[in-house]
């Protein structure tokens, strides 16, 4: 939902056509096509993950000849290659459909790898960009072959649905989408030709036909074309449709022009390329009836029948020699002629390889070979085959006299094993690396490049990152810091007074599970002789609990004891009755409303009287007459029986739930009665107490109800049976305890799986808990918390949520709920997060932290020293949204007892496997506990906005719109569904309906299923009952989903309202209509009761606009009604007068005061008790305001007062909105276990980012336990089509990232020297490096890991980050403090190393030198992506004369470009030995590489036969160690050229992760080396266009950037300069203590005055310090030039 009209805030119209202009060219129709429509698409596209982000495990198609043309696109893919030399007649005839076969795997295994759910789809109308028909005609057969032979390789060898259609307006089509219902569509889109041949721009427009026509048809488009697969993520732009595409029409002339490009193309190819399913195979004689008789097609045809005799090994070959006539009579006629037959059959092509057919002629040739048996003698084959072979002859002799070739014997070298690491050795490494075996290691520690500083440092990472303060105090080993000034103590004391009264604010507005106020609990520091829970638990084991020992005779000073208590008792419950019969007396002479008014406050009475059991008793049984009664004087007493009898029944609850000894049988018998009265007559035993009866009376006399045995009241009775009555209006208030139990550790009873939540706790086990939001999680964080609180003074538990505002709400519920008075300067709780510090982390024993911040802690040396020995346990909260955070499972590898906690986690299993194995790995026994259901059900609506202008006046005057509709969760169901959401939930009322449906269309043939029936003799029905009668109904349901489709759809129509039936619920509502009907959607909740209401929307701007519009509405029906209603105004008449006689009431007052001769006499001051004191007719009036108690506003001023503060500077707007009870929140933190309780969930418009995952997150607010009985979920200006797929979708697998890259090795060899080698970071080191597996998602096994450490270690020697012995040096602060920017951080320690920054910085004018390094830094930190169509020169070029922004980053210039391309070199054969390395020392492990990554061949190893061509085969073969033998199809050996190459055609069995190769190739693509060669996706110049003009509009209008977006892309950008400027402030310290060796402290360094530095060091202009820091002695004038510059970026930037 666009409200902030982004998507329509660009207008580059030029081009235009109409209807009588006739013809246009496909040049000027696709450029029509890209500003009518494309243009605008492309900028309004999301770089997004497919996976985490948008799609999860929702169905999506690829189109085929889109993925077919990235295949034939590969550079090293020798087929259907054009003329390589005309001049010097060299050819490539080769036809290696192997190696496209495992290219073509290769990319769809990227897809099958990340369990995605897609089906391939083949349009034949647009072929042409995959056929590539502007190429030679030999080229366009080759791939028009290969299309075709590929497509039925995916049909008949792969499980993967492929289809195929003419063109996407086919009927077939339509039917498969309205079937499938898929997500989105990956296609390429084209591109964006620039003075191209005419059938260039001829298949892009076709191209983009297909996008536009699948655009209207409600696709979302996917580009797969410049995807990335990173991790688990599938990176790409994602434009979705949008309603006015799909009413958009094309013109006659653009129409036209669309005809006649598809049929001049089809020319051009003249043929057709059916994709027939099915397709018949046909033996090679049928082939030689169809193909010309010659030499050649006969040759051709014995290859076909050697092929699959061979082994792909003998395949593996390069480009054999022919006589250049042969050669060019292949490509330019036979071989042109042969494919163009094949490639037209309908039947299946036979196997083909190009290079072994042109190999098998060339022997035939050499050896004047004429038949098959001097070939091959051992051919094998049916008696037919071997006849037909036997007829197959050929006249060698004349090909050898005609186009002699020399014969020849070439065989390949693979490279050898050359490459020499630089010596290492680290005793801790040493022992775990023993069993890699490289045996070219330097033994010189001289060869490490030469630091551009001149001498290698050793890092000290005893610093924050973002500033230069030590992390550890003096006392625990920290560097003495100066001392603060008197005004900054005072400035810390008032901040951590700040801090510390938000948190006791936040603490009292809190709430525990049951709805009530948190009770602190006080805990005994540790060696205190008072019992604590701790010493309880010790003394019993967890198996004798609950057995106490048998009770001994009392003493008698027990005994007394015993009177004593008795007395006691007796005199409470004396004073306790006297008390209720005094408040029934009190209340003889009030109304029944009165009556029930107070009846309420005395059951909320938390005193020891109201909670007497016989007085509690007494109350509810009053309160039950009083109902009753009340009843019996309604006039229309039919109308209120069901709200009234389930009153009745939560009372008998109540009463039965009491602990009193015995009740009067007055009582009971009234009790009866009412059980009687309400039809509940055969469930009096169970309802009522089964407890002892006595003869004494009640204080009142009941109704009565009952005259023999017949009720008094008939209108009382349900109309149902007691079990269809519960059914259909109970549900919500049914027991929900899951065989719940009294347990001793906790104030309430837990049910089963809690319990076993505490029984791993308590037996120091790693535990993974899933559970629905509201199932009741919580209570686990705060009992680990306790028992660690209770042990001990000194042990750690961390708590790790995933979002700021949830570390926030956690760390004042731990405020709240704990304290302990410790007797040294120990506290409880420290909040760390990366813009936020409360308490001292060090003394605290409970840290609340975010996942980034703790991967920090773990590694970080200083705090292994004393502080991450003592965590006992790490806590996970909201697991499945920590698991793809960069970095942030870094953790997990580390020894600590971890705990997961989520609600949403898909296909658990895996992860839970994963997670044990590194539990075990550091000798933690693991549990894994699954529950599956929720406290309290989510009930689901679908409101429809209305077209017409509504009208508010008032919430007193609103009437209910009724456009509320409820949604049976089996109504959502589509058409083709065939199996129910694992977590799809029935409340009781679901099942009843359910029921009724399946028995009116017969399905039910015996009563089993009928609830009377069902629950018979089960008494007052609870949840458990619920939850087994709903299996039993889907269990009826599922066969008829998948037998009977008809069927299922007409019992899912009668579940549908027919409301929801009509095609207008599937269009969603205009910005204007949304905006229109959202007032009117907040009031019918606020009368429905259904407030406080949480609305989400994924988009920033958004929910800004929507509160400002909820505020502006409010406040103008208000300003209407004050000025046209008479009492207002007389109101304020009355306070006018009042407030004028006060005055006059003050001086008088005054007056008399200085007349009393008593000081200390009481003066009374009437005048505050009126109602006009206190009145402000600015304030929200309760009509127009959606503020809630009285109580909670005088708190809402406190925090606006704070809000208004001068620091803040809140809008205006948010502050009105807050009077009127209206918050606004867009960190996007809601959804994630925030504590904010809400009746009701809002998704308000449609978002990409609304997935499986953040609905069922964002539901889950609703109905939260304690306070709601059921939750509400209401889906707002959505299609109802995409409702169903939110509601049916499944829930994605965790996410997973590769965690052993480059720059966590270098933190695992930070953390061994920076703590001395402390014992916890040795066991970890170690643990790592013996994990069976590194991640939960990786393949890669032990010995792969540890070969990729040792090769990591070599990069980071080289890179000048790491000595001989481990130890960090240099500019390691850089690059590990970036950790996240991988591997944009080693590229800038680099170009630093290299001296290219520091030319940078030398240049003449500063503002030069400023502009230059904020590029370069852009280039490698702010990478945000501009969609190729967007970024057209002629686009760019009109937005350049309307904006002042560049839009495109400029590229990187030549120098960097060179220097970052040779980086990328070294690092490319540093990892290409590391796979030859280990594919060499493995290869008997390994196998033979002979299978494909996804059909799984398994092909034929290599033939050992006696024949000559086998022999000759094996003579000319490439062996390939680290290559897939696949790829060395195409001639391809153990040369790599890029990180890429190697990644993906890398054998079987190695295991390689582009993205933990730190690879400079992106950096190398965006620089001025690669002007021929664009790179698929420019970069926005954002972050510099901001620097250079300072526009937020312009940032969004022109660049592209979303409003909401902003803030948070430019933080992180300065963020990253912050890093940067403090770990250079280090080095430069660290480089003066070494040139100063005089002094050794960096405090007595930096108050030293700057010595004189050589005369070639100094610049004219230089400075001697910036704000903060102070230019250390010895400092070279480019080192602080460089040091100086960053912060002036910095600031520029921070303004915003």
């Amino acid at each position: 939902m666009d409200l902030e009209d982004f998507e329509h805030g660009l207008e580059l119209h030029s081009t235009r056509t109409s209807h009588n202009q006739g013809q246009i060219p496909p040049e000027k129709a696709l450029r029509l096509l890209d500003e009518t429509w494309y243009i605008q698409a492309a900028r309004r596209a999301r770089w997004m993950d497919l996976i985490g982000d948008y799609g999860g495990k929702e169905i999506f198609f690829i189109d085929g000849d889109s993925l077919i043309q990235l295949v034939f696109d590969t550079p090293s893919l020798a087929l259907g290659r054009s003329v390589g030399d005309v001049e010097n007649k060299k050819f490539d005839n080769s036809f290696q459909l192997l190696h496209a076969k495992f290219i073509l795997e290769k990319y769809l295994s990227e897809f099958t790898q990340r369990d995605t759910n897609f089906e391939i789809v083949f349009f034949n109308g647009v072929r042409h960009s995959s056929i590539g028909v502007g190429g030679s005609e030999f080229s366009r057969n080759s791939r028009a072959l290969g299309r075709k032979i590929l497509f039925h390789h995916m049909r008949l060898n792969i499980q993967i649905p492929i289809h195929a259609f003419q063109s996407p307006r086919d009927q077939d089509w339509l039917e498969l989408v309205s079937r499938k219902q898929p997500m989105f569509i990956m296609v390429n889109d084209g591109g964006t030709p620039v003075n191209a041949s005419a059938d260039r721009y001829k298949c892009t427009l076709l191209q983009r036909e297909l996008l536009f026509e699948l655009s209207r048809q409600g696709l979302a488009l996917a580009l797969l074309k410049g995807a990335e697969y990173r991790d688990s993520k599938i990176m790409t732009f994602v434009c979705e449709s949008r309603t006015y595409v799909q009413n958009l029409e094309f013109d006659s002339a653009l129409q036209h022009a669309v005809n006649s490009s598809r049929n001049e193309l089809d020319e051009h190819v003249g043929y057709d390329t059916p994709l027939s399913i099915p397709a018949t195979q046909h033996p090679l004689e049928w082939w030689s009836t169809c193909l010309p008789d010659r030499d050649l097609t006969r040759v051709f045809l014995l290859h076909a029948a050697v092929l699959p005799q061979i082994g792909v090994q003998l395949l593996a070959r390069k480009l054999p020699k022919l006589h250049p006539k042969l050669e060019s009579l292949l490509q330019e006629n036979f071989l042109p002629s042969v494919f163009r037959i094949l490639a037209q059959s309908d039947a299946l092509s036979p196997d083909i390889d190009g290079r072994l057919f042109l190999e098998l002629l060339s022997f035939i040739v050499q050896t004047k070979s004429t038949s098959y048996r001097q070939v091959y003698p051992s051919l094998q084959g049916t008696d037919e085959e071997l006849r037909f072979l036997s007829n197959l002859t050929f006249d060698g002799p004349s090909l050898a006299t005609l186009y002699s070739i020399p014969l020849y014997h070439a065989v390949p070298v693979s490279p050898s094993l050359q490459y020499q690491l630089l010596a290492f050795s680290n005793h801790v490494f040493d022992t775990a690396l023993a069993d890699v075996h490289v045996h070219n290691t330097s033994q010189s520690i001289a060869d490490v490049p030469k630091s551009i500083f001149g001498m290698h440092i050793l890092a000290n990472d005893a610093k924050h990152w973002h500033n230069t303060r030590a992390i550890l105090p003096v006392h625990f080993g920290g560097e003495k810091t100066k001392s603060l000034t008197e005004w900054e103590k005072r400035r810390r004391d008032k901040r951590e007074h700040r801090a510390q009264t938000r948190l006791q604010r936040q603490a009292a507005s809190l709430t525990g599970a049951n709805g009530n106020m948190l009770n602190k609990i006080t805990i005994a520091p540790v060696g205190s002789k008072a019992p604590t829970r701790a010493n309880i638990q010790e003394r019993k084991s967890k198996k004798t609990r609950e057995a106490d020992s048998k009770p001994t005779p009392l003493t008698g000073v027990q005994k007394a004891r015993a009177k004593i208590l008795e007395d006691k008792t007796k005199k409470t419950e004396k004073e306790a009755t006297e008390w209720w019969e005094g408040k029934l007396k009190a209340m003889n002479h009030d109304t029944i409303e009165e009556q029930l008014k107070s009846i309420g406050f005395l059951k909320r009475n938390p005193s020891h009287k109201a909670t007497y059991p016989s007085v509690a008793f007494e109350i509810r049984l009053y309160h039950l007459h009083l109902i009753l009664k009340s009843w019996t004087m309604k006039p229309d007493p039919d109308v209120h029986r069901d709200d009234i009898v389930v009153k009745i029944l939560c009372l008998l609850s109540e009463i039965k739930l009491l602990p009193v000894p015995t009740i009067p049988k007055i009582a009971r018998k009234f009790l009866a009665d009412v059980c009687l009265s309400i039809g509940f007559e055969v469930l009096t035993d169970t309802l009522l107490p089964n407890i002892d009866l006595s003869p004494e009376s009640c204080a009142f006399k009941p109704i009565k109800l009952v005259s023999k045995n017949a009720s008094l009241y008939p209108f009382m009775t349900i109309r149902l049976s007691p079990v269809e009555w519960q059914l259909e209006h109970f549900g919500e208030y049914m027991d929900r305890s899951m065989d719940s139990a009294p347990d001793t550790r906790v104030s309430f009873s837990p049910d089963r799986w809690q319990r076993e939540v505490l029984d791993a706790i308590d037996e120091n086990e790693s535990l993974l808990a899933l559970a629905p939001t509201s199932a009741g999680k919580t209570f686990i964080s705060f009992y680990a918390m306790e028992k660690v609180l209770r042990e001990s003074d000194n042990g750690i538990l961390v708590y790790v949520a995933p979002t700021k505002a949830l570390v926030n709400q956690i760390a004042a519920e731990v405020y709240g709920r704990f304290s302990k008075n410790y007797s040294g300067n120990q506290t409880i709780l420290a909040v760390y997060t990366r813009d936020t510090r409360v308490g001292d982390l060090q003394r605290a024993q409970i840290l609340i932290t975010v996942p980034e911040m703790l991967g920090i802690l773990i590694l970080s040396p200083t705090m292994a020293q004393n502080w991450t020995s003592r965590v006992k346990r790490i806590i996970l909260d909201e697991i499945h949204s920590i698991g793809q955070e960069q970095g942030g499972a870094d953790f997990s590898l580390i020894g600590t007892i971890n705990s997961g906690l989520s609600a949403t986690v898909g296909s658990p299993e895996q992860f839970n496997k994963w997670l044990e194995s590194v539990q075990k790995a550091h000798c933690f026994s693991h549990v894994y506990i699954h529950h599956p259901h929720r406290y309290s059900h989510l009930r689901k609506y679908f409101f429809l906005p209305s077209p017409e202008r509504s009208s508010f006046t008032s919430l007193s005057k609103h009437e209910i719109s009724k456009r509320l509709t409820f949604l049976h969760p089996l109504s959502l169901l589509s058409d083709n569904s065939n199996s129910l959401p694992v977590d799809m939930a029935l409340e009781s009322r679901d099942c009843l309906s359910l029921y009724r449906t399946l028995r009116s269309h017969s399905l039910l043939e015996d009563d089993d299923l009928s609830p009377d029936v069902f629950f018979k003799s089960r008494g007052l029905l609870c949840q458990k009952d619920i939850l087994e009668y709903e299996t039993a109904l889907k269990n009826a349901f599922v066969p008829v989903m998948a037998h009977d489709p008809n069927l299922m759809k007409k019992i899912i129509s009668s579940l549908t309202p027919k409301v929801l039936s009509c095609d207008e619920v599937d269009i969603p509502p205009s910005a204007d209509e949304f905006k229109e009907s959202l007032l009117e959607l907040v009031c019918d909740l606020h009368k429905l009761n259904n407030l406080p209401a949480i609305l989400f929307s994924l988009d920033r701007t958004n929910c800004e606009i929507m509160a400002k519009l909820l505020v502006e509405r409010l406040e103008r029906a208000e300003t209407d009604w004050k000025q046209s209603d008479r009492s207002w105004k007389v109101k304020l008449a009355e306070v006018e007068s009042w407030r004028k006689m006060d005055k006059v009431r003050s001086a008088q007052r005054q007056k008399e005061m200085k007349q009393k001769k008593d000081d200390d006499a009481p003066r009374e001051d009437t005048s505050s008790h009126a109602w006009q004191a206190t009145f402000n007719e600015e304030d929200p009036l309760a009509d127009f305001s959606f503020a809630g108690r009285q109580s909670s506003i005088e708190e809402l001023e406190r925090v606006i007062q704070e809000l208004s503060g001068p620091m803040l500077q809140t809008s205006d707007w948010a502050i009105r909105a807050l009077r009127r009870g209206i918050a606004v929140h867009h960190a996007g933190t809601l959804a994630l276990g925030i504590n904010a309780p809400a009746r009701t969930s809002v998704f308000c418009g449609d978002s990409p980012y609304l997935t499986a995952l953040m609905y069922r997150q964002c539901a889950g607010r609703a109905g939260r336990r304690g306070f709601d009985l059921l939750g509400n979920v209401v889906f707002y200006g959505l299609p109802y089509s995409r409702v169903q797929r939110l509601v049916l979708s499944r829930l994605p697998a965790l996410g997973d990232s590769f965690p052993l890259t480059s720059t966590f090795i270098l933190r695992l060899f930070n953390l061994l020297q920076g703590s001395n080698y402390a014992d916890f970071a040795v066991k970890s080191v170690k643990s790592v490096m013996n994990l069976p597996r590194i991640s939960h998602r990786s393949d890669m096994g032990r010995d792969q890991v540890l070969h990729h450490v040792r090769f990591s270690i070599e990069y980071l020697r080289r890179a000048g980050l790491l000595n001989h012995e481990g130890k960090p040096v240099n500019l390691f602060g850089i690059a590990s403090h970036l950790y996240h920017t991988e591997p944009s951080n080693f590229a800038f320690v680099h170009l630093l190393e290299s001296g290219v920054i520091h030319k940078i910085c030398g240049q003449p004018s500063s503002v030069e030198a400023e502009k230059s390094l904020l590029i370069l830094l852009c280039h490698l930190f702010g990478r945000r992506y501009i969609p190729r169509n967007y970024s057209q020169p002629e686009v760019i070029a009109k937005l350049q004369k309307i904006y002042p922004s560049l839009l495109i980053l400029p590229p990187l210039p030549s120098n960097i470009g060179a220097q970052l391309q040779h980086h990328n070199k070294d690092i490319l054969n540093m990892f290409s030995s590391y796979a030859l390395s280990y594919a060499a020392e493995h290869q008997s492990s390994l196998g033979i590489d002979n299978v494909l990554p996804l059909s799984n061949g398994p092909l034929v190893n290599a033939v050992h036969s006696e024949s000559p061509f086998i022999d000759h085969l094996n003579k000319t073969k490439i062996t390939p160690t680290a290559r897939s033998v696949f790829a060395a199809t195409s001639g391809l050996d153990d040369h790599f050229t890029s990180i890429h190459d190697l990644v993906s055609t890398v054998r079987k069995g190695i295991h390689l992760h582009e993205h933990a190769i730190p690879s400079m190739q992106g950096f190398v693509d965006h620089s001025a080396l690669s002007n021929l060669m664009k790179p698929e996706h420019e970069l926005n110049a954002y972050i510099f266009d901001f620097y250079s003009h300072g526009q937020l509009s312009t940032l969004a209008e022109a660049n592209g950037i979303r409003r909401g977006d902003v803030w948070y892309e430019l933080q992180e950008f300065h963020l990253t300069l912050k890093i940067i400027q403090t770990s250079l402030q280090e080095l430069l310290i660290q480089l003066s203590l070494a040139r100063n060796k005089e002094v050794k402290d960096a405090n007595e360094l930096l108050n030293l005055e700057a010595e004189d530095n050589h005369e070639d060091d100094v610049s004219e202009g230089d400075e001697d310090g910036i704000e903060g820091f102070k230019r250390p002695p010895k400092t070279s004038s480019n080192d602080w030039k460089y040091a100086y510059l960053l912060p002036a970026c910095s600031l520029v930037l921070g303004l915003y």
